[in-house]
This record gives structure tokens, C-alpha cells and sequence, in this order.
């Protein structure tokens, strides 16, 4: 009756594919909706077809939508006997080994899952030179497609066939299934978030899609923007033959007698609730952390109720019942809140040393510092993303070595860093009070073992002036923190723009004059320039010439006011007249004091508006429209602070915009404080 060589029962296979085709079915009709449709549907009919390097950008989201549900189906659908004792009564009755009925199983699963996928990737292949199709692409894609879609869809199968040999209910069979796919991810960005609340230094790297890929469910969703590679299809390939060689193992013990229980192994009980314990943990603890940032008593609170509401929850699901209290229950409580507090406490505790860690001189091969490390240099696409062929996209930090050998500078780094670790700015309840006078810098080393050591901080510039300045004004921070080598690439133009104005220079030498003023400038820049706040005259958007026809992640510049050579150049040009604010693009000027006994609503401490308003109910702002005075509040504005003692204006143009901006005390003119009340 069954095979000795192949293990399977060819009459219940034909039962299975009976009974269940409708999964094919439905299969493939998604995935011929969701793929050589989208071919004709798709893209814009007003333009030459489109071509793409992989066949999920031109429709991966639709196609995704099936592959994450049908095999999940097929899955719970042959497997659902597991979890009805009568069903397995009457399967494991039948005069078969149980190696074999798996193997029929699991063969019924193929059968119904890969041929809607091989059937739909022909179809693809088929329509390629049709007229109407509107991407291009070759037989190379069809196949990577088809062997991509069947490696995912045999892993979710092979996944859910494991999840529910080890569970005795349907329902939480689906549930559990999906909470694992999307388990690496979601616990990796919580146990990052541990360690950002409490190691001082450790980078912010949460929202980057490399974490999100972690997560079948979340890679597949993104699949448009990030398709799988075949390194990360190989994975999962040896993943699936990994359960299903764990499912060959765990159906042999299990006992028919678990059917309807929540978990068919008992050893697998305290993995189910120090799991659950420990996300409930992380999420409660993580958020009440970050409602009261640097409250230590709110953080602990918070993962004391994450550890109860956990414990409860997974005694609960296990035992099937609300009833779970005994004299036993807070001892084994104690037990694995012991557990997971270490769990969470060891990492961020003194003993590891991450934050007093300073690499040595001699171990430093290359030193960055800068605000672009992680979305720029590390994951540029982060700034941006093509819809189309990855070469489509394209950055300016491409390409870019973002570390500099310099011995000074490493050293500058250094000294600073080792300050920021003594001194340990922002630590406790203030870790995030400070002013807008601040830097969020990373730190990155690389060293000569291999490793990158990077570290993330908040610096405020009082108090650290001498180290930053010898950090700020070295070469290797301009070229990476400024991305200078996009200045030595061919530009196709060079827009300037002011809040009311805008010019191209589209001439090629001018372009090139402009280029070596700038970076001349960009390389002159002292400490003070780079950390004065005053608003820039224009900004300037660099348009280079791979950009051109892609999705770009620009980086653009501002027209500092201590770029005295490019302004002269700017004014012989005749460009800065053209974009310069002029006090006739002004309609009004309205000018207040501000002060720390403002009494303004909840959550408008930073808003200029309720500033101004309050001071205009107290009679205590001024209109003015001469344009002498508008001009020299053209001179010394500065971008907007709620600091006390200095000035709001709200500024009207004739086109009717305004914007508010922050004047000085110390740099106001004599006729400006003759008009304050």
C-alpha cells in the first residue's frame, strides 16, 4: 500500500488534492493577478517600458499578499487533524508509519503550493515580448522569480507544518505561526531599545530595513524595495529542510493524546513563558521608559507589569483556563522574573564596560564622526527608495569612504569621546532636556581586527567647545560630514532657492567656478560658522548628473553668511539679487519679547505662535513695515528657540507666506529697541 522507496500513499494524495485544490486555485489565480496582469496594468502607458532587475519590483507587494496567506492555509489545513483527537484517532489508526502520513502530507503541501508558482512564472515568461507589456525584463528574471516565490512558499509551509505538529489547537496554531515569523524583528528593535534606554553611547539604529528583513513577514511585505538576495534565499532554503527533519523528529513522539491541548510537549512550557514573559517585559518596559524618559522607578514599574501580565497570560493560554492561581504559582513566578531580569540587566550593567570603552590609538585604523553615519553611509536607501532596478537608485554618499586614517583627527575624536565618557552629558532625567545647542553625533572606529565600534551621543556644545572645535574644523570631518567628493562628480545643475526665489546654474563653467568655491569655503569653515544659527541666505541643491532619471538621495548645502567669496561671486554673477530676501519682499515685521513667564498652553513651548499671540494679548509686540529696520532684521535673524530673554518675529511676505524667526538681544540694532514697547 505505500511505497517503500518514497514513503507516501498515492490514494490520500489524491484525497488531498480533492479536498483541498481550491488552494491551488486561488493560488495561482492571486499570483497571475498579482504578476503577468500587473505587467499590462501597471506602470506608466505614457512612457517606453520600464526596465527592472528583478520581476518583484514590478508587483512584489500583490504577489506577497498570497504567498504569506496560501501556504499558511495549506498548512493549517492539512495538519488541522493534529489538533482534533478524533481526526488523529482515525489517521494514526490507518496502516501507515507515521513517517509515511508526514510524507504525504508534506508531499500534498508541494504539490498544491508549487505548481500554481511554476505555472504563474511560464506565464510571465510567456508575456514578456507581448506588445502592451510594459517592463522589461529577461528569462533570468522569470526564473530567479519562480525560484524565489517556491523557496518561500515551501518555507512558510514547512514552518507551519513544524508550528502545528507542536501545538494541539487551531486557532492558536495561526496565531503562534505568525507571531514567529514576525518575532526577529519585532524583539530585535525591543532589545535595541533596552539598550539604547540604558547603555549611554549605544546607537539609535531602530526604523533600518536590514532589521525589518529579520522578519519573513516584513521582508516580504518591503520585497518591492529590498527583494531577496540569494545568500537570504539560501537561508531560508536550509531552514526549511530544517523543519522539516525537526518534523519528522517531534511527529514520532508526539502523542495522539495532546490533541486539543495548547502545547503537545510539555518541555516546551517554560520556552513558551519565558518568551512571552520576556517580550511582555520589553514592550511594557520599553514604553513606560520612554513616557518618562530617564525615570528609573517608571522603567522598573513598567517591566514588573510587563513580567505579571506575561506570566498570567502564557499560564492561561497553557492551562486553557482563567483559573490559574495555587500556592505554587508565586515561587515559579520568582523563578523566571530572576531569569529574565538578569536576562535584561547583565547587558546594560558596569561589568561589560561598553560605556567607559575607548578604543586605543594603536587599534584605530580609520575614525568617523558625524550625523550620517547610519542613514547615510551605512543605509543609504533608507533616504530613499526605487521603485524600479536597484540601478535606479543612487546617492551621494555611494561610494564614499566615510572613515579618515589621519592620526590628529583620530586623536581629536578620541578626546572627545573620553570626555563624553567622563563627563557623560544628558545622563539621568536630563539625558534629553537639552537645547537645541546640541550635536546627536556617532562615533564609528575601525580597527585593525576587523571591527567596527560605534557609539552614538548627544553633546552639548557648552562645555565641550575645545574638543569639538578640534573635531569640527578638521579635514576629514568636512569631507565626510558635508560629503565633499559629490562636489568632484559631474553635475548636471546647481538650483539655488530662497524661501520667495529660486536660479539654476546650468553653465558648465560656472558650475565648476561654483563647485571649487564652495568646497573652498565648506574646508574654511571655523568652529562658530558651523554652529552659529543664523538662517542661511539660500540653499543650495546640487543636481548631479547620475541623478538624473533615478531616484536620488540628495544632499544639499546651505549659503552661509560667512561665505564671503562665494557671495562676491554669487553678486558678480547677478545671482544673488536673484534670490536673495530683500526688505520689498517683506509686507511686515511683528516683534515680541519672549520670557520664561509666558503662561502658554500645554505643549506650545516651542511653538512661535502662542509666543507671539501671548505677547500681543499683553500689548507687548509691534508691527513694523519700515524697510530700513526690515532689512536689518534680515541681518541678524536666526533660526527660532524658545530661549528667554530674546525675541519672536513673524515675518509676512507680499506672497503670502511668513515664517518666525529668533532675534538676539545683543544684536539688536538702537532703532529696533527704540520701537519695542
Amino acid at each position: 500500500m505505500t511505497s517503500r522507496r518514497f514513503f507516501f500513499n498515492s490514494g490520500m494524495i489524491r484525497q488531498n488534492l480533492r479536498q483541498h485544490c481550491w488552494i491551488a486555485i486561488i493560488y495561482f489565480l492571486g499570483l497571475l493577478f498579482g504578476l503577468p496582469l500587473q505587467m499590462f496594468l501597471g506602470g506608466n502607458p505614457d512612457t517606453p517600458p520600464q526596465p527592472v532587475d528583478n520581476l518583484f519590483r514590478a508587483s512584489g507587494d500583490l504577489t506577497m499578499v498570497f504567498t504569506l496567506t496560501m501556504p499558511v492555509a495549506a498548512g493549517l489545513l492539512l495538519f488541522r487533524y493534529l489538533q482534533h483527537k478524533g481526526a488523529a484517532d482515525a489517521m494514526h489508526s490507518l496502516p501507515l508509519r507515521r513517517r509515511h502520513l508526514l510524507t504525504t502530507q508534506l508531499f500534498s503541501g508541494f504539490v498544491l503550493l508549487l505548481v500554481p508558482v511554476w505555472l504563474t512564472a511560464l506565464a510571465a515568461g510567456l508575456v514578456r515580448t507581448w506588445d502592451g507589456n510594459r517592463f522589461l525584463y529577461s528569462g533570468a528574471d522569470v526564473w530567479a522569480w519562480g525560484a524565489a516565490v517556491s523557496i518561500l512558499t515551501l518555507f512558510l509551509f514547512a514552518v507551519t507544518a513544524f508550528v502545528g505538529i507542536c501545538i494541539g489547537l487551531t486557532v492558536l496554531h495561526g496565531i503562534i505561526l505568525y507571531i514567529l515569523l514576525l518575532l526577529p524583528a519585532v524583539l530585535s528593535q525591543l532589545a535595541l531599545s533596552h539598550l539604547r534606554a540604558y547603555l549611554y553611547g549605544f546607537p539609535d539604529q531602530s526604523g533600518f530595513r536590514h532589521i525589518d528583513n529579520w522578519s519573513p513577514i516584513l521582508h516580504m511585505v518591503n520585497v518591492n524595495g529590498s527583494p531577496f538576495t540569494w545568500s537570504e534565499l539560501g537561508i531560508y532554503a536550509a531552514l526549511t529542510v530544517l523543519f522539516i527533519l525537526l518534523s519528522y523528529l517531534l511527529y514520532r513522539k508526539r502523542q495522539t493524546e495532546t490533541a486539543g491541548q495548547a502545547l503537545a510537549f510539555t518541555y516546551f512550557n517554560p520556552l513558551f513563558k519565558g518568551g512571552f514573559m520576556l517580550c511582555a517585559m520589553l514592550i511594557s518596559g520599553t514604553y513606560f521608559a520612554g513616557m518618562r524618559s530617564g525615570q528609573t522607578g517608571w522603567a522598573l514599574a513598567g517591566y514588573a507589569l510587563g513580567a505579571v501580565i506575561g506570566y498570567a497570560i502564557s499560564e492561561m493560554v497553557i492551562r486553557k483556563s482563567w483559573y490559574i492561581l495555587n500556592r505554587k504559582l508565586p515561587a515559579r513566578f520568582a523563578g523566571y522574573a530572576l531569569v529574565l531580569g538578569l536576562l535584561l540587566y547583565l547587558p546594560v550593567s558596569p561589568v561589560t564596560g561598553y560605556e567607559a570603552r575607548v578604543p586605543d590609538a594603536d587599534k584605530i585604523t580609520g575614525v568617523y564622526a558625524g550625523d550620517n553615519y547610519y542613514w547615510g553611509y551605512v543605509n543609504p536607501q533608507n533616504a530613499a527608495v526605487s521603485s524600479l532596478g536597484s540601478d535606479t537608485f543612487a546617492s551621494p554618499f555611494g561610494g564614499v569612504d566615510p572613515f579618515t586614517s589621519e592620526p590628529a583627527y583620530a586623536s581629536a575624536v578620541r578626546k572627545l569621546h573620553e570626555a563624553l565618557v567622563q563627563v557623560r552629558p544628558g545622563e539621568g532625567e536630563s539625558r534629553y532636556k537639552y537645547s537645541q545647542r546640541t550635536r546627536l553625533y556617532t562615533f564609528a572606529y575601525k580597527l585593525n581586527n576587523g571591527r567596527t565600534m560605534t557609539r552614538q551621543y548627544l553633546i552639548p556644545l557648552a562645555g565641550f567647545e575645545p574638543e569639538l572645535k578640534a573635531v569640527m574644523e578638521s579635514e576629514g570631518f568636512k569631507r565626510a560630514e558635508y560629503v565633499l567628493p559629490q562636489l568632484d562628480k559631474p553635475l548636471a545643475s546647481i538650483q539655488l532657492h530662497s524661501i520667495i526665489r529660486e536660479a539654476i546654474i546650468s553653465d558648465p563653467t560656472e558650475i565648476n567656478e561654483f563647485k571649487a568655491l564652495l568646497k573652498k569655503e565648506i574646508l574654511n569653515l571655523s568652529f562658530k560658522d558651523q554652529t552659529d544659527d543664523t538662517v542661511s541666505l539660500a540653499n543650495i541643491n546640487i543636481i548631479p548628473e547620475e541623478s538624473i532619471g533615478r531616484s536620488y538621495s540628495f544632499m544639499n548645502y546651505d549659503w552661509k553668511p560667512s561665505y564671503h567669496e562665494l557671495g562676491a561671486w554669487l553678486e558678480r554673477k547677478g545671482y544673488a539679487d536673484r534670490i536673495k530676501i530683500k526688505a520689498d519682499d517683506v509686507l511686515s515685521a511683528e516683534l515680541a519679547k519672549q520670557s520664561r513667564d509666558e503662561i502658554l498652553p500645554d505643549g506650545h513651548t516651542y511653538d512661535p505662535a502662542a509666543h507671539l499671540k501671548f505677547a500681543q494679548e499683553q500689548g507687548r509686540s509691534v508691527i513694523i513695515k519700515d524697510k530700513a529696520r526690515i532689512n536689518d532684521i534680515l541681518e541678524i535673524r536666526r533660526g527660532y528657540a524658545p530661549d528667554d530673554g530674546t525675541y519672536v518675529v513673524f515675518l509676512k511676505y507680499k506672497n503670502g507666506n511668513g515664517d518666525y524667526y529668533r532675534l538676539d538681544a545683543a544684536d539688536l540694532t538702537p532703532e529696533l529697541k527704540a520701537l519695542l514697547p
